[in-house]
């Protein structure tokens, strides 16, 4: 049996995961060096910060120079691993999203014949948004009456999805674009208030020993 994965779906839990592990991490300098006003904690709360705050920037200059298509590889990639003998990780997936989204392939139902020796056939003919002698799995033709009908002769006549599934994908990138870069913006605003606030704390903000004022943990004692 073939221990088949998705790539680009394990990376994507891989950095979820690191990112929350080392946000905890770097929270818990900045609130116990806030509390316990120690300015060793708060300076390295401040570098952390400042780490991500860089490695965010430089991670969103290269995303936006690759661009969105760049993300079509991955999914191009486990298409020609796509078996339906099998049920891994990547039929599954596949499955699912053509089903649920209603398309088929990665940019069209041809992408089955060029990427999947399983799904490659003698001939295939574009007839206006219809697709020809184009063998495909089941799931896009979900919608499908005589379902064996549609998978060698997947046109819309025929209850197949003609459409690619990263190009609904993109074009939702595409349509909340504008939310995207505001939520990032707004992330990086409090990264930054995050900065000059442990910055004041670390420098001039905690009290020093010549200072006649206690230390506030001596604020309960009489």
């Amino acid at each position: 049996e073939t221990n088949a994965s998705v790539p680009i779906y394990n990376s994507a839990v891989i950095l979820i995961l690191i990112v929350s592990i080392s946000s905890i991490f770097i929270s818990f300098f900045g609130c116990c060096g806030a509390y316990k006003e120690s300015k060793c904690m708060l300076g390295t709360y401040f570098v952390l910060i400042l780490a991500l705050l860089v490695l965010i920037t430089v991670g969103a200059i290269i995303g936006m120079a690759q661009g969105v298509g760049k993300l079509s590889s991955p999914f191009l990639d486990t298409l020609s691993k796509y078996d339906p003998s099998r049920s891994t990780a990547i039929e599954t997936t596949w499955d699912q999203i053509q089903t649920d989204m209603e398309c088929c392939g990665v940019n069209w139902p041809k992408d089955w014949m060029d990427y999947n020796t399983l799904y490659q056939g003698d001939s295939f003919a574009v007839a206006g948004d219809s697709y020809l002698m184009a063998k495909v799995p089941q799931s896009c033709c979900a919608a499908a009456v005589d379902q064996d009908l549609c998978m060698v002769t997947p046109t819309a006549a025929n209850g197949a999805f003609v459409q690619g599934c990263f190009a609904l994908v993109q074009s939702q990138i595409e349509h909340h674009v504008t939310v995207l870069g505001g939520v990032s913006i707004a992330v990086i605003v409090i990264m930054v208030l995050n900065l000059f606030l442990s910055f004041y704390l670390c420098t001039c903000g905690l009290d020093t020993d010549q200072e006649a004022r206690p230390k506030k943990k001596f604020y309960g004692r009489p």
